[in-house]
């Protein structure tokens, strides 16, 4: 969390080691030594960090990331706490009328990187059914673990944004208004982004 009252920032931090989902490249960031100038590399996955699904991550032929609509990764969401394993119950019901955006907080920790709260298939397709355009989860994945990419499609193919890997533990629950942008990488599937919450009950800015 950083910034005024009013402003949550729900981004990881990234730095060399960062935790990165089994399999992924890891992160490196290393700064070069010249006298004059400074120019850092940056070696990492696309989904490193706090970080957007394209629909093209599981959908071939799907949208890449710098295709995806920002009106989705833009405006009002719910944040609701859950505990680990399948949604229970359903937290399709808790959405207000209107609220488009769902961000779920299930206190996932890198030293249990398996244990988090996750969607089902049947909460993919409800929240769809709903008019949900974006989800995003602390989890390093909107579903299980082990779980074998349906939810991911279901979404995907849908349509709806998926965000991962937020910093949601000193977030309370509440409606707020959120802005999560990706690099707009052309034809990739996916991209780091800067995600911040605006407390909508300290009114407009």
């Amino acid at each position: 969390m950083g910034g005024s009252m009013m402003f949550y920032d729900i981004t990881r931090e990234l730095s060399t080691g960062t935790y990165v989902y089994s399999g992924d490249p890891s992160v490196h960031l290393s700064m070069s030594e010249s006298n004059t100038i400074r120019v850092s590399e940056i070696r990492m996955g696309s989904h490193s960090g706090t970080h957007i699904d394209a629909p093209i991550h599981y959908i071939p032929g799907g949208a890449s990331i710098d295709e995806i609509p920002l009106d989705a990764c833009i405006g009002t969401c719910l944040l609701r706490s859950i505990s680990p394993g399948p949604v229970q119950p359903d937290i399709s019901g808790d959405l207000p009328s209107g609220i488009q955006r769902l961000f779920i907080s299930s206190g996932w920790q890198a030293s249990c990187p398996e244990e988090y709260g996750y969607l089902t298939e049947n909460d993919a397709r409800t929240l769809i059914e709903r008019g949900v355009v974006a989800v995003g989860t602390d989890a390093p994945s909107i579903e299980a673990h082990d779980g074998d990419g349906s939810v991911h499609r279901i979404l995907l193919s849908a349509g709806v944004v998926i965000i991962e890997l937020l910093s949601l533990s000193d977030v309370p629950d509440g409606t707020y208004m959120v802005i999560a942008l990706p690099l707009k990488l052309k034809g990739l599937d996916g991209s780091p982004a800067r995600v911040v919450l605006y407390d909508l009950e300290c009114g407009l800015v």
